[in-house]
C-alpha cells in the first residue's frame, strides 16, 4: 500500500495494507455520509472512492473537515487518479491510501509530481474559496469544488459567472432546474440512450462562454458535472467550479433524491419548464 500525506510532501510505500480500515468506512458515493453516526469518541473515517467519475466524497471531507477539526482523519481510497491528489488535500483529506495496483497503472512518477503541492490551509472553515495554490502552481488549472450553497453565494457575488447545467433536457422538463438569471442548459449526456455529447465543448463555446468566462456546473449529484468540467479543463477552460452536491443530491435510506442536499434540498431558487 502507498500513501499521500502531509498535504502531499510524502508519499511512502508500506509493507501493511490494514491502516486505512481504522474507524468509520463509507463508501464515497451511496450512502450518503449524512446518513452515518459519527460517536464522538471517533478520530478517524475512510471515505472509499468506488469510481474517479464519482466526486461526492470530496464534498463530503470539505463537511466533515469544517465539522470535526484539523485532528480528525479522514482517509480516501478506492479509484482515484494522480491529478486528483491535489483536489483530495483541497477539500481536507488527511492522507490517500493507494493500492500497489494503482499507483503500478498510472506510474510512480505521476502520483510523485502531482504532489510537489505544499501549500498552507488546503481548506477553509468557512468553506467559501480562497486561493490556497503556493506560487509554483498558480498557473495550473484547478477544479473547484463547492456545495449548492456554496456555489449560489458565489455566482450571486460575481459580475459575469455562469451556471451551467449538464443534465438532460429531460430532467430540466420533469424534474426542474436552477433558476438563475445567468444560467445556460447543455447536456453532456444526450437523453435518452445516455450517450456522450460529441458537440458538448462546441455547444459550451457558442452559448459565449469563453475560457474565460468562470463557469460553475451542476448535474444531478456531482458526477457528470465534474466529467464535463474536466473535458473543459482540457479545451483551455481556466475558471471552473463543480457543483458537487448537483441539483438533486444524494439518495436518503429510502432512496430518494432532493432530499438530504444538492439545489433542491438547500431550499434554493429553482423551477419547472
Amino acid at each position: 500500500m502507498w500513501v499521500l500525506k502531509d498535504q502531499g510532501q510524502h508519499f511512502e510505500h508500506r509493507a501493511d495494507s490494514d491502516e486505512a480500515a481504522g474507524g468509520l468506512r463509507v463508501d464515497a458515493g451511496e450512502p450518503c455520509l449524512d446518513e452515518q453516526s459519527f460517536s464522538n469518541d471517533g478520530a478517524s473515517v475512510t471515505l472509499n472512492f468506488p469510481s474517479s467519475h464519482d466526486g461526492r466524497g470530496f464534498s463530503f471531507a470539505r463537511r466533515v473537515r469544517r465539522e470535526r477539526g484539523e485532528g480528525f482523519r479522514i482517509i480516501a481510497t478506492g479509484n482515484l487518479i494522480p491529478d486528483q491528489a491535489r483536489m483530495a488535500f483541497q477539500c481536507g483529506f488527511s492522507e490517500i491510501h493507494l493500492s500497489d495496483a494503482l499507483v503500478e497503472r498510472h506510474g510512480e512518477g505521476a502520483w510523485r509530481q502531482a504532489t510537489t503541492v505544499a501549500p498552507d490551509a488546503l481548506y477553509t472553515k468557512s468553506g467559501k474559496s480562497a486561493s490556497i495554490w503556493d506560487a509554483r502552481h498558480q498557473h495550473r488549472v484547478s477544479i473547484k469544488s463547492l456545495t449548492s450553497s456554496e456555489a449560489y453565494d458565489e455566482l450571486l457575488q460575481s459580475a459575469n459567472a455562469v451556471l451551467l447545467d449538464v443534465r438532460t433536457s429531460a430532467e430540466w422538463q420533469f424534474v426542474g432546474r436552477p433558476s438563475f438569471e445567468r444560467s445556460v442548459g447543455i447536456q453532456w449526456q444526450t437523453f435518452p440512450y445516455g450517450s456522450q455529447n460529441p458537440n458538448f465543448v462546441a455547444e459550451v463555446a457558442d452559448a459565449s462562454l469563453t475560457q474565460e468566462t468562470p463557469i460553475f456546473l451542476i448535474c444531478r449529484s456531482g458526477v457528470r458535472s465534474l466529467a464535463a468540467a474536466e473535458a473543459l479543463k482540457e479545451a483551455g477552460y481556466k475558471d471552473l467550479t463543480n457543483v458537487s452536491e448537483g441539483f438533486e443530491g444524494a439518495k436518503n435510506a429510502a432512496g430518494r433524491r432532493g432530499m438530504l442536499n444538492g439545489w433542491k434540498a438547500a431550499q434554493l431558487p429553482w423551477n419547472q419548464d
